[in-house]
Protein backbone atom coordinates (compact mmCIF):
# COMPACT_ATOMS: atom_id res chain seq x y z
CA UNK A 1 0.00 0.00 0.00
CA UNK A 2 3.04 2.27 0.13
CA UNK A 3 3.84 2.37 -3.56
CA UNK A 4 1.13 4.88 -4.49
CA UNK A 5 2.10 7.11 -1.56
CA UNK A 6 5.57 7.43 -3.05
CA UNK A 7 4.03 9.47 -5.88
CA UNK A 8 4.03 13.09 -4.58
CA UNK A 9 1.16 14.31 -6.75
CA UNK A 10 -1.06 11.44 -5.58
CA UNK A 11 -0.32 12.32 -1.96
CA UNK A 12 -1.54 15.86 -2.63
CA UNK A 13 -4.67 14.62 -4.38
CA UNK A 14 -5.38 12.23 -1.51
CA UNK A 15 -4.98 15.01 1.06
CA UNK A 16 -7.25 17.29 -0.98
CA UNK A 17 -9.83 14.51 -1.19
CA UNK A 18 -9.80 14.05 2.59
CA UNK A 19 -10.16 17.79 3.14
CA UNK A 20 -13.02 17.82 0.61
CA UNK A 21 -14.98 15.11 2.44
CA UNK A 22 -14.49 16.84 5.79
CA UNK A 23 -15.56 20.14 4.29
CA UNK A 24 -18.62 18.53 2.69
CA UNK A 25 -19.75 17.11 6.04
CA UNK A 26 -19.13 20.34 7.93
CA UNK A 27 -20.74 22.53 5.26
CA UNK A 28 -23.81 20.35 4.79
CA UNK A 29 -24.48 20.18 8.52
CA UNK A 30 -23.95 23.92 9.02
CA UNK A 31 -26.13 24.98 6.09
CA UNK A 32 -28.89 22.50 6.96
CA UNK A 33 -28.96 23.89 10.51
CA UNK A 34 -28.90 27.48 9.21
CA UNK A 35 -31.80 26.96 6.79
CA UNK A 36 -33.96 25.10 9.30
CA UNK A 37 -33.34 27.61 12.10
CA UNK A 38 -34.12 30.59 9.91
CA UNK A 39 -37.16 29.09 8.14
CA UNK A 40 -38.48 26.69 10.78
CA UNK A 41 -39.79 24.67 7.87
CA UNK A 42 -39.16 21.13 6.65
CA UNK A 43 -39.92 22.47 3.18
CA UNK A 44 -37.00 24.88 3.46
CA UNK A 45 -34.69 22.02 4.48
CA UNK A 46 -35.97 19.93 1.58
CA UNK A 47 -35.25 22.80 -0.79
CA UNK A 48 -31.72 23.04 0.56
CA UNK A 49 -30.94 19.35 0.00
CA UNK A 50 -32.45 19.48 -3.49
CA UNK A 51 -30.28 22.47 -4.40
CA UNK A 52 -27.15 21.17 -2.68
CA UNK A 53 -27.20 17.55 -3.88
CA UNK A 54 -29.84 16.66 -6.48
CA UNK A 55 -29.81 19.54 -8.99
CA UNK A 56 -25.97 19.75 -9.11
CA UNK A 57 -25.88 16.13 -10.28
CA UNK A 58 -27.79 17.22 -13.40
CA UNK A 59 -25.47 20.15 -14.08
CA UNK A 60 -22.11 18.51 -13.42
CA UNK A 61 -21.66 16.60 -16.72
CA UNK A 62 -22.20 19.85 -18.65
CA UNK A 63 -19.51 21.58 -16.59
CA UNK A 64 -17.11 18.65 -16.85
CA UNK A 65 -17.51 18.65 -20.64
CA UNK A 66 -16.25 22.24 -20.71
CA UNK A 67 -13.37 21.69 -18.31
CA UNK A 68 -12.03 18.15 -18.67
CA UNK A 69 -9.63 18.97 -21.52
CA UNK A 70 -8.14 21.97 -19.78
CA UNK A 71 -5.02 21.60 -17.60
CA UNK A 72 -5.95 19.99 -14.25
CA UNK A 73 -3.10 21.98 -12.69
CA UNK A 74 -5.18 25.12 -13.31
CA UNK A 75 -8.76 23.86 -13.20
CA UNK A 76 -8.79 21.99 -9.87
CA UNK A 77 -7.14 24.75 -7.77
CA UNK A 78 -9.50 27.27 -9.41
CA UNK A 79 -12.59 25.20 -8.58
CA UNK A 80 -11.56 24.81 -4.94
CA UNK A 81 -10.80 28.54 -4.76
CA UNK A 82 -14.33 29.22 -6.06
CA UNK A 83 -15.73 27.03 -3.29
CA UNK A 84 -13.71 28.95 -0.71
CA UNK A 85 -15.24 32.20 -1.99
CA UNK A 86 -18.77 30.73 -2.01
CA UNK A 87 -18.48 29.62 1.61
CA UNK A 88 -17.09 33.01 2.54
CA UNK A 89 -20.18 34.62 1.01
CA UNK A 90 -22.45 32.13 2.79
CA UNK A 91 -20.74 32.98 6.10
CA UNK A 92 -21.33 36.67 5.40
CA UNK A 93 -25.00 35.92 4.70
CA UNK A 94 -25.64 34.32 8.09
CA UNK A 95 -26.43 37.79 9.42
CA UNK A 96 -28.25 38.83 6.23
CA UNK A 97 -30.21 35.64 5.61
CA UNK A 98 -32.31 35.31 2.47
CA UNK A 99 -33.51 31.81 1.64
CA UNK A 100 -33.49 32.30 -2.13
CA UNK A 101 -29.91 33.57 -2.15
CA UNK A 102 -28.70 30.76 0.13
CA UNK A 103 -30.33 28.15 -2.09
CA UNK A 104 -28.74 29.66 -5.22
CA UNK A 105 -25.32 29.65 -3.55
CA UNK A 106 -25.86 26.08 -2.34
CA UNK A 107 -26.71 25.06 -5.90
CA UNK A 108 -23.60 26.78 -7.25
CA UNK A 109 -21.38 25.19 -4.61
CA UNK A 110 -22.91 21.75 -5.20
CA UNK A 111 -22.29 21.98 -8.94
CA UNK A 112 -18.68 23.08 -8.42
CA UNK A 113 -18.12 20.39 -5.78
CA UNK A 114 -19.31 17.43 -7.87
CA UNK A 115 -17.44 18.76 -10.91
CA UNK A 116 -14.22 19.02 -8.91
CA UNK A 117 -14.75 15.53 -7.49
CA UNK A 118 -15.12 14.03 -10.98
CA UNK A 119 -12.09 15.86 -12.37
CA UNK A 120 -10.00 14.89 -9.33
CA UNK A 121 -11.03 11.23 -9.75
CA UNK A 122 -9.99 11.39 -13.40
CA UNK A 123 -6.65 12.96 -12.44
CA UNK A 124 -5.97 10.23 -9.86
CA UNK A 125 -6.77 7.51 -12.38
CA UNK A 126 -4.56 9.14 -15.03
CA UNK A 127 -1.64 9.29 -12.59
CA UNK A 128 -2.02 5.78 -11.13
CA UNK A 129 -3.00 3.64 -14.12
CA UNK A 130 0.43 3.77 -15.86
CA UNK A 131 2.01 2.47 -12.64
CA UNK A 132 -0.59 -0.32 -12.20
CA UNK A 133 -1.54 1.26 -8.86
CA UNK A 134 -5.17 2.20 -9.46
CA UNK A 135 -6.58 -0.44 -7.12
CA UNK A 136 -4.09 0.41 -4.39
CA UNK A 137 -4.70 4.14 -4.75
CA UNK A 138 -8.47 3.67 -4.67
CA UNK A 139 -8.13 1.53 -1.55
CA UNK A 140 -6.32 4.40 0.18
CA UNK A 141 -8.85 6.91 -1.13
CA UNK A 142 -11.71 4.78 0.16
CA UNK A 143 -10.04 4.51 3.56
CA UNK A 144 -9.73 8.30 3.70
CA UNK A 145 -13.39 8.66 2.75
CA UNK A 146 -14.52 6.19 5.41
CA UNK A 147 -12.50 7.92 8.13
CA UNK A 148 -13.88 11.31 7.12
CA UNK A 149 -17.40 9.83 6.92
CA UNK A 150 -17.06 8.99 10.61
CA UNK A 151 -15.24 12.13 11.73
CA UNK A 152 -16.92 14.74 9.50
CA UNK A 153 -20.36 14.95 11.14
CA UNK A 154 -18.76 14.92 14.60
CA UNK A 155 -16.40 17.72 13.60
CA UNK A 156 -19.24 19.71 12.07
CA UNK A 157 -21.38 19.29 15.16
CA UNK A 158 -18.55 20.38 17.46
CA UNK A 159 -17.74 23.45 15.35
CA UNK A 160 -21.40 24.52 15.10
CA UNK A 161 -21.96 23.97 18.82
CA UNK A 162 -18.80 25.82 19.81
CA UNK A 163 -18.76 28.72 17.36
CA UNK A 164 -22.10 28.73 15.58
CA UNK A 165 -22.95 28.36 11.92
CA UNK A 166 -20.69 31.21 10.84
CA UNK A 167 -17.66 29.50 12.40
CA UNK A 168 -18.40 26.28 10.52
CA UNK A 169 -18.81 28.11 7.21
CA UNK A 170 -15.59 30.06 7.73
CA UNK A 171 -13.82 26.81 8.60
CA UNK A 172 -15.05 25.43 5.29
CA UNK A 173 -13.71 28.52 3.54
CA UNK A 174 -10.30 27.71 5.03
CA UNK A 175 -10.56 24.02 4.09
CA UNK A 176 -11.09 24.85 0.43
CA UNK A 177 -8.41 27.53 0.41
CA UNK A 178 -5.93 24.96 1.74
CA UNK A 179 -7.02 22.47 -0.94
CA UNK A 180 -6.54 25.08 -3.64
CA UNK A 181 -2.98 25.78 -2.49
CA UNK A 182 -2.22 22.05 -2.11
CA UNK A 183 -3.19 21.30 -5.69
CA UNK A 184 -1.74 24.48 -7.19
CA UNK A 185 1.69 23.31 -6.03
CA UNK A 186 1.13 19.56 -6.58
CA UNK A 187 2.59 19.19 -10.07
CA UNK A 188 -0.65 17.95 -11.59
CA UNK A 189 -0.66 16.96 -15.28
CA UNK A 190 -0.29 20.03 -17.45
CA UNK A 191 -2.90 18.96 -19.99
CA UNK A 192 -6.36 17.46 -19.92
CA UNK A 193 -7.56 14.50 -21.93
CA UNK A 194 -7.36 16.44 -25.18
CA UNK A 195 -6.76 20.10 -25.87
CA UNK A 196 -8.38 20.55 -29.27
CA UNK A 197 -11.97 20.43 -30.49
CA UNK A 198 -15.23 22.02 -29.33
CA UNK A 199 -16.94 21.02 -26.08
CA UNK A 200 -20.37 21.14 -27.74
CA UNK A 201 -21.90 17.68 -27.95
CA UNK A 202 -19.32 16.00 -25.70
CA UNK A 203 -21.89 14.97 -23.10
CA UNK A 204 -23.99 13.33 -25.80
CA UNK A 205 -20.90 11.68 -27.27
CA UNK A 206 -19.83 10.38 -23.85
CA UNK A 207 -23.29 8.93 -23.26
CA UNK A 208 -23.08 7.21 -26.63
CA UNK A 209 -19.64 5.88 -25.69
CA UNK A 210 -21.10 4.32 -22.52
CA UNK A 211 -24.10 2.98 -24.43
CA UNK A 212 -21.95 1.27 -27.05
CA UNK A 213 -19.52 -0.22 -24.53
CA UNK A 214 -21.58 -3.06 -23.10
CA UNK A 215 -19.34 -3.46 -20.06
CA UNK A 216 -19.59 0.19 -19.01
CA UNK A 217 -23.33 0.15 -19.65
CA UNK A 218 -23.79 -2.88 -17.41
CA UNK A 219 -21.68 -1.36 -14.61
CA UNK A 220 -23.50 1.97 -14.71
CA UNK A 221 -26.89 0.26 -14.66
CA UNK A 222 -25.82 -2.01 -11.80
CA UNK A 223 -24.60 0.93 -9.74
CA UNK A 224 -27.81 2.89 -10.32
CA UNK A 225 -29.94 -0.04 -9.16
CA UNK A 226 -27.59 -0.79 -6.28
CA UNK A 227 -27.62 2.78 -5.01
CA UNK A 228 -31.43 2.74 -4.89
CA UNK A 229 -31.48 -0.50 -2.90
CA UNK A 230 -28.63 0.34 -0.53
CA UNK A 231 -30.08 3.75 0.44
CA UNK A 232 -33.55 2.54 1.43
CA UNK A 233 -32.27 2.50 5.02
CA UNK A 234 -31.26 6.18 5.19
CA UNK A 235 -34.61 7.67 6.33
CA UNK A 236 -35.46 4.49 8.27
CA UNK A 237 -32.64 4.41 10.81
CA UNK A 238 -33.71 7.40 12.88
CA UNK A 239 -37.28 6.08 13.19
CA UNK A 240 -35.96 2.59 13.95
CA UNK A 241 -33.70 3.86 16.74
CA UNK A 242 -36.33 6.14 18.26
CA UNK A 243 -39.51 4.08 18.01
CA UNK A 244 -38.57 0.43 17.40
CA UNK A 245 -35.60 0.16 19.76
CA UNK A 246 -36.54 3.11 22.03
CA UNK A 247 -32.86 4.04 22.05
CA UNK A 248 -33.33 7.78 21.49
CA UNK A 249 -30.96 10.14 19.71
CA UNK A 250 -27.98 8.42 21.30
CA UNK A 251 -29.02 5.13 19.75
CA UNK A 252 -29.33 6.73 16.34
CA UNK A 253 -25.87 8.24 16.72
CA UNK A 254 -24.51 4.85 17.74
CA UNK A 255 -26.02 3.23 14.63
CA UNK A 256 -24.38 5.87 12.43
CA UNK A 257 -21.05 5.37 14.17
CA UNK A 258 -21.30 1.59 13.78
CA UNK A 259 -22.03 1.99 10.07
CA UNK A 260 -18.99 4.27 9.74
CA UNK A 261 -16.79 1.87 11.71
CA UNK A 262 -17.91 -0.92 9.39
CA UNK A 263 -17.00 1.25 6.40
CA UNK A 264 -13.47 1.71 7.79
CA UNK A 265 -13.17 -2.07 8.27
CA UNK A 266 -14.47 -2.57 4.73
CA UNK A 267 -11.77 -0.26 3.41
CA UNK A 268 -9.15 -2.46 5.03
CA UNK A 269 -10.78 -5.59 3.61
CA UNK A 270 -10.79 -4.13 0.10
CA UNK A 271 -7.13 -3.14 0.43
CA UNK A 272 -6.31 -6.77 1.23
CA UNK A 273 -8.56 -8.42 -1.39
CA UNK A 274 -8.46 -5.78 -4.13
CA UNK A 275 -6.96 -8.23 -6.65
CA UNK A 276 -10.04 -10.47 -6.50
CA UNK A 277 -12.46 -10.39 -9.44
CA UNK A 278 -14.97 -7.56 -9.75
CA UNK A 279 -17.84 -10.05 -9.69
CA UNK A 280 -16.58 -11.60 -6.46
CA UNK A 281 -16.01 -8.29 -4.68
CA UNK A 282 -19.27 -6.67 -5.75
CA UNK A 283 -21.52 -9.68 -5.18
CA UNK A 284 -19.89 -10.61 -1.85
CA UNK A 285 -20.16 -7.05 -0.55
CA UNK A 286 -23.83 -6.96 -1.59
CA UNK A 287 -24.37 -10.17 0.41
CA UNK A 288 -22.79 -8.42 3.42
CA UNK A 289 -25.18 -5.51 2.93
CA UNK A 290 -28.12 -7.90 2.71
CA UNK A 291 -27.07 -9.71 5.90
CA UNK A 292 -26.59 -6.38 7.70
CA UNK A 293 -30.05 -5.18 6.71
CA UNK A 294 -31.54 -8.57 7.70
CA UNK A 295 -29.98 -8.32 11.18
CA UNK A 296 -31.39 -4.79 11.53
CA UNK A 297 -34.83 -6.02 10.48
CA UNK A 298 -35.00 -8.57 13.31
CA UNK A 299 -32.74 -6.93 15.92
CA UNK A 300 -34.35 -7.15 19.38
CA UNK A 301 -31.92 -4.68 20.93
CA UNK A 302 -29.55 -1.85 20.07
CA UNK A 303 -26.48 -4.05 20.51
CA UNK A 304 -27.67 -6.53 17.90
CA UNK A 305 -28.62 -3.64 15.59
CA UNK A 306 -25.08 -2.24 15.92
CA UNK A 307 -23.68 -5.52 14.61
CA UNK A 308 -26.00 -5.34 11.60
CA UNK A 309 -25.03 -1.73 10.93
CA UNK A 310 -21.31 -2.56 11.08
CA UNK A 311 -21.70 -5.50 8.66
CA UNK A 312 -23.75 -3.34 6.29
CA UNK A 313 -21.22 -0.51 6.45
CA UNK A 314 -18.38 -2.88 5.56
CA UNK A 315 -20.29 -4.23 2.57
CA UNK A 316 -21.22 -0.75 1.40
CA UNK A 317 -17.60 0.40 1.52
CA UNK A 318 -16.28 -2.56 -0.48
CA UNK A 319 -19.03 -2.45 -3.11
CA UNK A 320 -18.58 1.26 -3.74
CA UNK A 321 -14.82 1.26 -4.27
CA UNK A 322 -14.82 -2.03 -6.24
CA UNK A 323 -17.43 -0.79 -8.72
CA UNK A 324 -15.78 2.61 -9.08
CA UNK A 325 -12.37 1.05 -9.66
CA UNK A 326 -13.47 -1.21 -12.48
CA UNK A 327 -15.27 1.67 -14.20
CA UNK A 328 -12.03 3.67 -14.07
CA UNK A 329 -9.98 0.72 -15.32
CA UNK A 330 -12.33 0.21 -18.22
CA UNK A 331 -12.48 3.86 -19.31
CA UNK A 332 -9.88 5.46 -21.57
CA UNK A 333 -8.30 8.76 -20.56
CA UNK A 334 -10.21 10.60 -23.30
CA UNK A 335 -13.54 9.90 -21.58
CA UNK A 336 -12.40 9.48 -17.96
CA UNK A 337 -13.66 12.75 -16.46
CA UNK A 338 -17.04 12.62 -18.19
CA UNK A 339 -17.64 8.97 -17.33
CA UNK A 340 -16.73 9.71 -13.70
CA UNK A 341 -19.12 12.66 -13.74
CA UNK A 342 -21.88 10.27 -14.85
CA UNK A 343 -20.94 7.90 -12.00
CA UNK A 344 -20.92 10.77 -9.49
CA UNK A 345 -24.27 12.03 -10.76
CA UNK A 346 -25.79 8.57 -10.38
CA UNK A 347 -24.43 8.39 -6.83
CA UNK A 348 -26.32 11.58 -5.96
CA UNK A 349 -29.53 11.02 -7.95
CA UNK A 350 -30.26 7.33 -7.33
CA UNK A 351 -30.31 7.64 -3.52
CA UNK A 352 -33.24 10.03 -3.86
CA UNK A 353 -35.42 7.16 -5.07
CA UNK A 354 -34.07 4.85 -2.38
CA UNK A 355 -34.75 7.40 0.35
CA UNK A 356 -38.28 7.96 -0.98
CA UNK A 357 -38.94 4.21 -1.07
CA UNK A 358 -37.65 3.74 2.47
CA UNK A 359 -39.73 6.62 3.75
CA UNK A 360 -42.92 5.32 2.09
CA UNK A 361 -42.47 1.77 3.43
CA UNK A 362 -41.76 3.05 6.93
CA UNK A 363 -44.79 5.36 6.85
CA UNK A 364 -47.18 2.70 5.54
CA UNK A 365 -45.78 -0.20 7.60
CA UNK A 366 -42.75 0.00 9.93
CA UNK A 367 -38.95 0.34 9.83
CA UNK A 368 -38.34 -3.39 10.12
CA UNK A 369 -40.20 -4.07 6.87
CA UNK A 370 -38.11 -1.39 5.13
CA UNK A 371 -34.91 -3.09 6.32
CA UNK A 372 -36.30 -6.44 5.15
CA UNK A 373 -37.00 -5.02 1.69
CA UNK A 374 -33.45 -3.63 1.57
CA UNK A 375 -32.10 -7.04 2.63
CA UNK A 376 -34.02 -8.93 -0.07
CA UNK A 377 -33.05 -6.31 -2.65
CA UNK A 378 -29.35 -6.49 -1.71
CA UNK A 379 -29.25 -10.29 -1.85
CA UNK A 380 -31.05 -10.24 -5.22
CA UNK A 381 -28.54 -7.65 -6.43
CA UNK A 382 -25.69 -9.96 -5.35
CA UNK A 383 -27.09 -12.84 -7.42
CA UNK A 384 -27.64 -10.62 -10.48
CA UNK A 385 -24.17 -9.04 -10.18
CA UNK A 386 -22.50 -12.44 -9.89
CA UNK A 387 -24.24 -13.52 -13.10
CA UNK A 388 -23.60 -10.36 -15.08
CA UNK A 389 -19.95 -10.08 -14.03
CA UNK A 390 -18.92 -13.64 -14.81
CA UNK A 391 -15.52 -13.60 -16.59
CA UNK A 392 -16.95 -15.54 -19.56
CA UNK A 393 -19.77 -13.07 -19.99
CA UNK A 394 -17.40 -10.08 -19.76
CA UNK A 395 -15.13 -11.64 -22.38
CA UNK A 396 -18.18 -12.03 -24.62
CA UNK A 397 -19.16 -8.39 -24.07
CA UNK A 398 -15.63 -7.29 -24.95
CA UNK A 399 -15.82 -9.11 -28.26
CA UNK A 400 -19.12 -7.38 -29.04
CA UNK A 401 -17.87 -3.87 -28.14
CA UNK A 402 -16.94 -2.00 -31.33
CA UNK A 403 -13.96 0.31 -31.63
CA UNK A 404 -14.87 3.96 -31.61
CA UNK A 405 -13.04 7.09 -32.64
CA UNK A 406 -13.10 10.24 -30.59
CA UNK A 407 -13.30 13.83 -31.66
CA UNK A 408 -10.40 15.07 -33.71
CA UNK A 409 -9.72 11.54 -34.97
CA UNK A 410 -8.23 10.28 -31.70
CA UNK A 411 -8.59 6.53 -31.27
CA UNK A 412 -10.62 5.95 -28.16
CA UNK A 413 -10.97 2.19 -28.36
CA UNK A 414 -12.15 0.89 -25.01
CA UNK A 415 -9.45 -0.13 -22.58
CA UNK A 416 -8.79 -3.87 -22.30
CA UNK A 417 -10.57 -5.73 -19.53
CA UNK A 418 -9.13 -5.12 -16.09
CA UNK A 419 -7.21 -7.88 -14.34
CA UNK A 420 -9.79 -7.56 -11.57
CA UNK A 421 -12.32 -9.04 -13.99
CA UNK A 422 -10.28 -12.17 -14.58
Amino acid sequence: MKASLRIPVFRRLLAAYAFNELAWAVGTLALAVLVYRRTGSALGSTGFFLCAQVLPALLSPLLVARLDRRPPARVLPALYAVEAVLFGVLAWMTSRFALEAVLVLALADGAVAITARSLASAARATILKPHDLLQEGNALTNAAFSACYMAGPLLGGVVVAAGGTIAALLANCCFFAVMSVLLATAGLPAAGAEQSGPSTGRVRAALEHVRQDHWLRVMMALQAVGMVIFTISIPVEVVFAQHSLHAGAGGYGALMSAWGAGAVAGSGAYARWRRRSAGTLISTSAVALGLGFAVLAVAPSLWVALIGAAVGGAGNSIEWVAARTVIQERTSEHWMALVMSFADSVSQLAPGLGILLGGVITTLADPRLAFAVAAVGSLSFAVIAAGLLRPARIASLDQDSPQRAGSGGQDVTSAPPSRSLA
